[in-house]
């Protein structure tokens, strides 16, 4: 998908999916990139002193900053959030408050500069703990108050009911993702395949939580920023959400624990711990809204996935931390 000659700004652009849109937009257009640094996978994109790369380093709570950075600017793509399961146990209020009330900020800013297109990234949480083929309009599950783990659900649920009542009442050009299971070079927060990489790479034994059987729906990268990029530029995308992952890469983390085990020729063993709070045993989604509404498809296979990924994680081994 091509968009070409607009000024975008990507917030949370140095994250592992937002250095991977950067590089696929730098080319064709002007690219903002508003981030904090709080993780900075855009080092290793190779983009430095690229002319059409503008970095700004700002946080989304501070509305002064968000409109200075989206001036100017035709499409936001608002990646900005504190992510990951271990992330958010640590951060509960810190979570709730900059998903819910930092994407309030960058909406209003958004809203003063009069953007064309507002993308917005939710999260496959939101259908909580069983999800098969799940469709973009059935219910949303968010387990019970106290557990820390439905507080990134919750904050992401919430923004998407905020920006949403925005498109309503004040016709913000909004189109929304839910990201399944996203993997690939350059993660650099929590990941269950960056985990096991990096565990496999070393030769140390693969953790996996309770018996191992739990199922996800794994999407490379590329796939995914290609999804994103149709939700940027197609008309028919406003006023929708959008499942964006690949039922094609779905397999039991016992399974992909041994598939990279067999990519990488490793002495891994694979050992069991019970999970330390509620788990989701199963995530699937369904594509077809974005199959139709889109034209999206991914075409990139687990295994394929996996072997382009395990070469980063290898050159880059001395400098991550499992």
């Amino acid at each position: 998908m091509a968009v070409t000659r607009k000024r975008i700004c990507i917030t949370g652009g140095a994250g592992f999916i937002g250095s991977h849109l950067v590089q696929r937009l730098l080319e064709d257009n002007e690219v903002v990139v508003y981030d904090n640094l709080h993780r900075n996978a855009l080092q290793f994109a190779h983009v430095e002193g690229h002319p059409h790369l503008h970095f700004i380093k700002g946080d989304v709570m501070d509305y002064d900053a968000t409109r200075r950075a989206v001036d100017g600017c035709h499409i936001v793509i608002h990646c900005a959030a504190i992510a990951g399961v271990y992330s958010v146990d640590r951060n509960a209020v810190t979570t709730m408050e900059v998903n819910l009330l930092g994407t309030h900020q960058v909406v209003k800013a958004a809203l003063d500069v009069g953007v064309e297109r507002f993308l917005e990234f939710s999260t496959s949480e939101v259908y909580g703990p069983f999800i098969h083929k799940g469709k973009e309009d059935d219910l949303t599950t968010i387990g019970p108050i106290g557990e820390s783990r439905w507080v990134y659900a919750a904050s992401k649920l919430a923004s998407e009911h905020l920006s949403y009542a925005h498109y309503k009442e004040d016709r913000l050009p909004l189109a929304i993702v839910r990201p399944f299971n996203v993997y690939g070079p350059r993660q650099v927060g929590d990941g269950a395949v960056r985990g096991m990489v990096i565990q496999a790479l070393q030769h140390a034994p693969i953790t996996l939580y309770n018996d191992g059987t739990q199922i996800r729906a794994w999407c490379y990268v590329d796939d995914f920023v290609d999804g994103v990029l149709r939700c940027a530029e197609l008309p028919q995308a406003v006023g929708h959400a959008f499942n964006l992952g690949n039922p094609q890469g779905t397999i039991t983390n016992f399974e992909l624990a041994n598939m990279i085990i067999r990519l990488t020729s490793s002495k891994s063993t694979i050992v069991f711990k019970p999970h330390p709070g509620p788990e989701v045993d199963l995530r699937v989604p369904s594509i077809e809204k974005a199959m139709l509404l889109l034209g999206y498809q991914p075409t990139i296979s687990l295994e394929a996935g996996i072997s382009r990924t395990i070469p980063w994680y290898a050159e880059h081994l001395a400098g991550l931390h499992s």
